[in-house]
């Protein structure tokens, strides 16, 4: 009897043991059927799925903001990039106009290393003398997701024009708008020929809101000249030239002056007015006008 007792203590001990050994976790170690805790790892690599996403802005090529003349250039930039960030380069991007008068040439432009894709859209003529608003769309599928993205320039039509020359002269200057050319001699005996002195003549034509007027052809006239010294405009020699300006609206001529040689220390001087012309893009009728001119003087030093 007492080796029974002794026996069933020695299990009760066990089983006590073995009980406290499944319920407890005094050792530290996690319990492998209670849930954890904290963020679960993103996945990345060949397996990660990126989402795109693509911008698109448009800005004068002759300057900034939105607002543009008919018949403008205007630059539109499409940027596409992943959800990483990263550029996506070599992926073609559909332009195309939603509304207003505009010109997409080509349709089709494929994204550079930086993801952009650059095209150069040409304004209208809108059918009123109001402002219009012009809606372009750029669109691409990525790996099989459609993005899009608009932007929206306006065209103005401008009630008066205004043909302005470039000139480095203040209108405070004495000359006002003339630029002064000067041409030295060192002791030149006479007789000697005349000498023909050169005038690069830029100029601009700009509507009302300030926005570069583009393909407009201008006609540039000799308007007068003060002293003894032919003048001309560009090769073959003439009075009269016609300009079209570029896509920034700017036009540029050569005026020409010949200057007869003047006695030792003295000088010869010739003053050139000339005017330039253009139709006035709101009256068939009528015609926008400037004046513009240069100072060129030819001076005969004394000998040492």
């Amino acid at each position: 009897m007492r080796y029974l007792k002794t026996i069933a203590s020695i299990l009760i001990t066990v089983l006590m043991l073995a009980l406290a050994g499944c319920g407890g976790n005094s050792s530290g170690s996690a319990d492998p059927f209670t849930p954890g805790s904290g963020n679960p790892t993103v996945p990345s690599g060949a397996g990660t799925v990126l989402s795109y996403n693509l911008t698109l802005g448009v800005t004068p090529a002759s300057g900034t903001g939105t607002t543009v003349g008919a018949n403008s250039i205007v630059i539109a930039t499409a940027t596409l990039i992943d959800s990483a960030g990263k550029p996506v380069a070599n992926q073609p991007v559909k332009f195309e106009s939603v509304d207003g008068p505009v010109s997409v040439d080509p349709v089709i432009v494929y994204t550079d290393s930086n993801g952009k894709a650059v095209n150069f859209l040409r304004a209208g003529t809108p059918a009123t003398s109001s402002a219009v608003d012009v809606i372009v769309k750029a669109s691409s599928t990525v790996q099989n997701q459609l993005v899009t993205s608009v932007a929206i320039f306006k065209i103005v039509v401008s009630e008066t024009n205004v043909i302005k020359f470039i000139t480095n002269k203040a209108p405070t200057d004495p000359d006002g708008t003339l630029n002064t050319l000067k041409v030295t001699l060192d002791a030149v005996v006479l007789p000697s020929p005349p000498r023909t002195i050169l005038q690069l003549v830029p100029f601009q034509i700009l509507d009302n809101n300030g926005v570069p007027r583009t393909r407009v052809p201008v006609t540039v006239n000799i308007y007068s000249r003060i002293g003894n010294c032919p003048v001309f405009i560009d090769s073959p020699e003439t009075t009269s030239q016609t300009v079209t300006t570029d896509d920034t609206g700017r036009g540029i001529f050569n005026a020409g002056v010949s200057l007869d040689v003047p006695p030792m220390g003295s000088q010869n001087s010739c003053s050139v007015i000339y005017k330039a012309e253009a139709p006035d893009i709101n009256n068939l009728a009528a015609t926008i006008f400037s004046y513009g001119g240069f100072i060129a003087t030819l001076e005969n030093l004394q000998p040492n």
